[in-house]
This record gives C-alpha cells, sequence and structure tokens, in this order.
C-alpha cells in the first residue's frame, strides 16, 4: 500500500512539472499539492519538500504571492525535517525574493540572513553569492548605495569562488548600476563592458540584453544620445529575439527618455505607452511605476497637468509600496512641478519638501538641486521671496558641485530663476549678470535644454521693466518660438502675455487684447489657472486703456479670483492694484484707495519696489483730488523712493536714462505738487536729479502739458484763484527754463 503511494505521489509530482513548463500553472500546482501530502505520509519529507517548493514557484509565476510565501516556509519546514540544509537554504533565500517582491523587506533579510546561516554552515560558495546579490538589491531598494556596493563586491567574490562566471556577471552588472546612479560613468562602462563580453562567450542572450540596457542609460546619463539610442534599441532586438518583454520595456523606457531630452515629446510619448502596457501586462510594479513617472513627466511637458498629476501620484504610490527609495525622491520632485503648474501651492510645497528630504537621505545632489528649485518656484508664487532666494542660492551650490554632464543645465535653471527674482526685487545689474551667466551655459548644451526658451523669456522681462521695448519684443518673440519648437505650451503662453505687455504699453489696444486672449486660451488648456488670471487681468488693462470701467473691473475680480484659487499671492497685488484703477475711473475714490492699500501692503510684503512705486503714486493721485496736498506728496516721495533703489543698482548710463524715461511723469508730478505747496528750490532739485540721468525733455512735455489745463481766466473762477493760477504757470515756466 506504501508503495502504491509513493508511486502514484511520484507520477502526480511528474505531471506537476509537466503542467508547470507547459503553463498550466493551476494544474500543476494541484498536482504538486497531491503530491507533497503523498510524500509526506510515506515518510518522504525531501521529495515533499521538492513538492511545495516547486508549487511556490508556480504560485510565484502565478503572481499567488502570499500563498507562495507560506509555500515556501512549508518547504523550509520539510527540508529541515528531512535534514538537508541545502534545500532548507534554497527555499529560504526563495522566500526572500518573494518577500521582496511584495516590499517585505525585513521579512526578506530575515529569510536572507537564515539562508546565509545555513549556507555558511556548508561553506558554500554559490549559496553565499546568491544570498550578497539578494542583500544588495535589498540595499539597492533602499537607496543605501555603499552597502549595495559592499553586497556586491561579496557576491562577485563567492562566485569566482564558486567558478560561475554568469552569476559573478550579474553581481558585477548590478556593481555597475550603483556606479551609474554615484555618478562614476567611467567605472560603470568599464564594468558593462566587461560583463557584455563574459555573456556573450557564455551566450547568455539575457544578460547581453540587460546589460546593452544599463550601457544605454549610462549613455543617457552623459547625454550621450546617439550611442543611448543605438544601445536601447540593440537590446529590444534582442530581447525580441528571445521573446524577453521586460528587456523590451525597459529598451522603449529608454528611448521614451531619450526623446524627451530631444524635445521630441510626442515620439517620447509613444515609447513610453508601449513600455506601459508591457510592464502592466507582465504585472511589474517597478516597472510599470517607472512608465507612469516617464508619462507622467511628458504630459507635464505638453500642458496636461491633471492626466500628468494622476500619473505621478500613482507611480509614487507604487514606489512607496514596494520601498523603492530613489523612484520616491523623483517622482515627488516631478508631482510638485505638476502642482506648482496647477496652482496648487500648498501640495507643491509639501512634494517639494518630501523630494528634497529624500535625497539628501539618498544623498542625490541632483535631485535634491531640483527640489531646491521647486520650493524656491512655490515660494516665489507665494510672495516669499527670502525664502525663495536661500532656496535658489542652495540649488546653485549644489549644481555648482554636480559632476555629471546635467551640471549645465542645472546651473542654467536656476540661473534663470534667480535672474528672474532679482527683476521682481529691483535688483537688475544682479538680474543682468544671472541672464549673462545662464545664456553662457546654455550655449554649450546640446540638445537645446527646456531652459532656454525661459531664458528668452526672463530677458524678455528684464528688457520690459528697464523700459527698453524693442529688445524687450525680440526676446519675447525669440522665447515663444523657442517654446514652440520645444513643444512647451506654458512658456508659450507666458511669452505671448509679454508680447501683449509690449503692445499695452505702445497703446495698440485691441492688438493688446487679442494677444492676451490668445495666451488666456492656451493657460486654459493647460490647466493653469494663475496664468489665466494673467491674461485675464492683462484684458483687464487694456479695458482701462479704453475706459470701460464696468468690464474691466468684472475681469480683475474674475483673475483675483483665480490667483486666491491658486494662492497665487503675486497675482492677487497685481489685480486688487488693477481693481483700484477700475474703481478710480468710476469715481468711487474711497474703494480705489482701499485697493491700492491692499496691493500696496502686498507689494511691500513680496519685496517688489516697483510696484509698492506705481499703488503709491495712484494713492498720491486720489489725495491730489481731495486736496489733500501734503499727504499727495509723501506718497510721491514713497513712490520715488523704491524707484531710486531700482535705478542704484544699474551701472550704464544709458540703461539709466532708459529706466528713468518710464517714471518722467512721476518726478514731474512730485515737483508739481511741491510746487503746489511752494516748495519751489525742493521742485527744482526733484527735476534736476532726474534731468542729469534721463534727461530733460520728458519732464519738460510734461509739465508744459500741466500748465495749458490751469484755469486763468473764467467766471467760474474768484479773482484770488486768477492770480494764483497765473503765478503757478509763471513759476511752472520758470522751472522748466531752469533745466
Amino acid at each position: 500500500m506504501a508503495a502504491q503511494d509513493v508511486k502514484t505521489a511520484e507520477k502526480r509530482f511528474q505531471d506537476g512539472i509537466e503542467a508547470f513548463q507547459d503553463g498550466k500553472l493551476d494544474f500543476a500546482i494541484e498536482a504538486f499539492n497531491d503530491a507533497e501530502v503523498r510524500f509526506r505520509l510515506a515518510g518522504d519529507f525531501k521529495r515533499a519538500g521538492d513538492s511545495r517548493a516547486l508549487m511556490a514557484d508556480a504560485q510565484r509565476q502565478n503572481n499567488m504571492l502570499e500563498q507562495a510565501s507560506n509555500s515556501y516556509q512549508r518547504a523550509m519546514k520539510l527540508y529541515h525535517q528531512a535534514n538537508r540544509p541545502l534545500n532548507e537554504a534554497g527555499a529560504a533565500l526563495s522566500l526572500g525574493h518573494v518577500e521582496r517582491q511584495q516590499a517585505r523587506l525585513d521579512d526578506a533579510q530575515e529569510a536572507y540572513q537564515n539562508a546565509w546561516n545555513l549556507y555558511v554552515t556548508l561553506d558554500h560558495a554559490q549559496g553565499l553569492g546568491n544570498v550578497a546579490l539578494a542583500s544588495g538589491h535589498i540595499e539597492m531598494q533602499r537607496g543605501r548605495m555603499e552597502a549595495a556596493t559592499e553586497h556586491y563586491q561579496r557576491a562577485a567574490s563567492y562566485y569566482t569562488v564558486a567558478h560561475d562566471s554568469t552569476n559573478e556577471a550579474d553581481a558585477r552588472r548590478s556593481l555597475a548600476d550603483v556606479q551609474r546612479l554615484a555618478g562614476r560613468f567611467e567605472d560603470a562602462i568599464a564594468e558593462y563592458q566587461h560583463v557584455l563580453d563574459v555573456y556573450r562567450a557564455s551566450k547568455d542572450t539575457f544578460g547581453v540584453a540587460d546589460t546593452m540596457l544599463g550601457l544605454g542609460r549610462v549613455y543617457l546619463d552623459q547625454l550621450r544620445l546617439d550611442e543611448a539610442a543605438d544601445a536601447c534599441v540593440e537590446a529590444i532586438e534582442v530581447a525580441r529575439a528571445i521573446e524577453y518583454e521586460l528587456g523590451e520595456a525597459d529598451g522603449n523606457l529608454g528611448l521614451a527618455e531619450m526623446s524627451l531630452l530631444r524635445n521630441q515629446v510626442e515620439q517620447a510619448l509613444t515609447s513610453a505607452q508601449v513600455a506601459q502596457q508591457k510592464y502592466t501586462a507582465m504585472r511589474n510594479a517597478l516597472g510599470t511605476a517607472h512608465a507612469n513617472q516617464l508619462l507622467g513627466e511628458i504630459n507635464l511637458r505638453r500642458g496636461q497637468l491633471s492626466y500628468a498629476s494622476g500619473m505621478l501620484e500613482r507611480s509614487l504610490r507604487t514606489y512607496k509600496a514596494i520601498s523603492y527609495r530613489i523612484g520616491q525622491a523623483e517622482a515627488a520632485a516631478a508631482l510638485g512641478e505638476a502642482q506648482l503648474q496647477r496652482g496648487l501651492l500648498s501640495s507643491s510645497l509639501k512634494s517639494f519638501e518630501e523630494a528634497h528630504k529624500l535625497a539628501q537621505t539618498l544623498h542625490n545632489s541632483h535631485i535634491e538641486c531640483v527640489a531646491l528649485r521647486g520650493l524656491g518656484d512655490t515660494y516665489c508664487r507665494q510672495g516669499r521671496t527670502s525664502q525663495a532666494e536661500d532656496a535658489y542660492r542652495e540649488a546653485q551650490q549644489l549644481a555648482a558641485a554636480l559632476v555629471s554632464p546635467g551640471k549645465a543645465r542645472e546651473l542654467a535653471n536656476v540661473a534663470i530663476r534667480r535672474a528672474r527674482l532679482a527683476i521682481f526685487n529691483g535688483r537688475l545689474d544682479e538680474a543682468f549678470r544671472q541672464v549673462d551667466e545662464a545664456k553662457r551655459v546654455l550655449a554649450e548644451i546640446e540638445p537645446p535644454s527646456q531652459a532656454q526658451p525661459m531664458a528668452s523669456l526672463v530677458q524678455g522681462q528684464l528688457w520690459l521693466t528697464l523700459g527698453d521695448f524693442v529688445q524687450a519684443e525680440a526676446h519675447f518673440k525669440e522665447a515663444h518660438s523657442q517654446a514652440e519648437a520645444q513643444q512647451e505650451p506654458l512658456l508659450s503662453a507666458e511669452s505671448l502675455l509679454g508680447l501683449a505687455q509690449i503692445r499695452l504699453s505702445h497703446s495698440e489696444l485691441e492688438a493688446a487684447a487679442n494677444t492676451f486672449l490668445a495666451a488666456g486660451r492656451q493657460f486654459q488648456m493647460s490647466e493653469s489657472a494663475s496664468g489665466e488670471g494673467q491674461a485675464m487681468l492683462g484684458v483687464a488693462q487694456t479695458l482701462i486703456g479704453q475706459q470701460a470701467w464696468e468690464q474691466a473691473r468684472e475681469r480683475c475680480e474674475g483673475a483675483l479670483t483665480r490667483f486666491q484659487q491658486s494662492d497665487d499671492q503675486v497675482g492677487q497685488a497685481d489685480a486688487q492694484f488693477a481693481l483700484g484703477l477700475a474703481r478710480r475711473g468710476t469715481g468711487e475714490a474711497e474703494e480705489a484707495a482701499s485697493h491700492f492699500e491692499q496691493a500696496l501692503a502686498l507689494y511691500m510684503q513680496q519685496q517688489q519696489p516697483l510696484g509698492e512705486s506705481d499703488a503709491h503714486y495712484e494713492l498720491a493721485g486720489i489725495y491730489a483730488e481731495q486736496s489733500n496736498l501734503e499727504q499727495a506728496r509723501r506718497e510721491l516721495a514713497s513712490a520715488l523712493a523704491p524707484v531710486i533703489r531700482v535705478m542704484n543698482t544699474l551701472r550704464e548710463p544709458e540703461q539709466l536714462r532708459i529706466f528713468l524715461q518710464q517714471y518722467a511723469e512721476l518726478y514731474a508730478q512730485t515737483a508739481i505738487t511741491e510746487m503746489l505747496l511752494n516748495q519751489d528750490e525742493q521742485a527744482r532739485q526733484t527735476l534736476a536729479s532726474f534731468a542729469r540721468m534721463g534727461g530733460s525733455s520728458a519732464v519738460k512735455n510734461y509739465i508744459k502739458a500741466h500748465e495749458t489745463q490751469i484755469p486763468v481766466a473764467g467766471e467760474d473762477l474768484a479773482e484770488t484763484e486768477v492770480v494764483a493760477n497765473k503765478d503757478l504757470v509763471k513759476r511752472l515756466r520758470q522751472l522748466r527754463d531752469t533745466l
């Protein structure tokens, strides 16, 4: 009876093996389970363990990971009963692999330690190498590069003792992966080339495919894009020949990254989607997370912000679930950028802070630099300019210390942002210096960087602030052309805003309105609430120019709502200022003053001096209309002070002259108010300081125009008023003559 049971058990065991080989996993699991029971009842614990271990293999392949984990544990017990420590160690090693696959890294480490203890007792070099290699993968997953390196080196040494050249190549390939991530590109390439020879000699086609993919990634990191493309294409061809779908997916993902670097966005999208489909079909969580992350970045570039956020959030959840910390840092930084562009500033701050913290822990200076840039951008939008400057400065220091080919791109990215912030804060000399540095670095970058259209855009903003509208327009047009060529819809829309501002400054109100509307449509398609608010505010400015006060007010309120939704404090300040202009146009002086004061408080909080000046000037106008000349004079003095601060940051006389031309009216109005207060000498000093640097014609013309508006005759005027007005006209003429 017992002999018959053993014979039946052997048949069921063989049935299981055949079904496993044919891919009939459910049948194989059933057969192995039956065989295990029969062997165990017959007292053959070794073969019962074999049955249970093979059953676990089938369950693992069938993605029944929890069941596989239980089966390996059961196999270990059976092997222990059979006094088969080598088999027990093998089952413990497999158990560790399954636990690692489920991201239960502590449990995996415990299983590997059990296997290690058994292999050490047996002095089994091959097994010790297997455990060391697996332990390296755990440390790699946790982002502990030094520990991973030690394990991989130990694994290679054990495999050398075991005369296992193929597994030694696997360990050295993993070591090359660490070297690549650490930026030791030449060491990584040498290691990959060495193991490639080993794989080819042993005809290990899977190893060849994986090594070509590793080489492709090094070339990508080095921006050697043609060589990266060749390596990825070769890997795909090798993988396809052996039906290695994971290798195909990895190759397509590499091609997608390369296409994105080449600004071939649609091609990148296609390759990434192919990779995602293959990973999903194989239920490969890590690969799917990589593909989702890249798809998120691609759609972020395309301006599809909601979709990008969804993909990045999905990727981040998977990385967290499998404890893949390197991916977590990268995905969190990309998600922060998507949230920033959507106007979700609180969320973006959390994402960038998470990315920054992880990058510091992982000693990943590149991602740390990206996260700091993102924090700076978010602080800027919130008007927290001091914190933004600190973040940018730290990012610039990190970028300068990078040794990777991406160093130039990061330096350019940070320099551009520091230039933009310097413009905002009225430090125009610093802005010129940072722009020049960015342009110098960008000239050396190939293929063209995403930073190029942004650099042109910031140059446009700098010349617009300076008052040179010809140069500003040229740079905005250049930015628009570059953004369109590189498929950067948000930067394209921002450059349209700049062009619209130029047209507004030339009083081309209809053309300006049409350009603002075109920018608004682009921002709307890209789901940028803040950008849409800026475009709407621009249209309001054209309506103010047309004295369509009610329509302007409605547009201002709509823009303010969008800025409030996106916590855009800078936009809110500008909207409050424009609302003040619209209210003043309808004669609502108190309401207008309230809006100007709110704008002024925000401008001061944000350290935006030229905004402060504008708000003070408009408040002075309201006080002047109310005949409160002393208060008007104080506001005008407060308006002049920040203009002078900004002016003092300029060194070139021609730049000084161009800049001051924009403030001729402010200087002239200040002098007129001082004349009304009988402060004639002070008025002369005010205009003399302007004329010395900005020339006299502009203020002369303004004062002359004001003279013609002063009534010196008429039935409505009392004799004393006639005398006073004639005297004022005479004194103003004399004031002009002194210039």
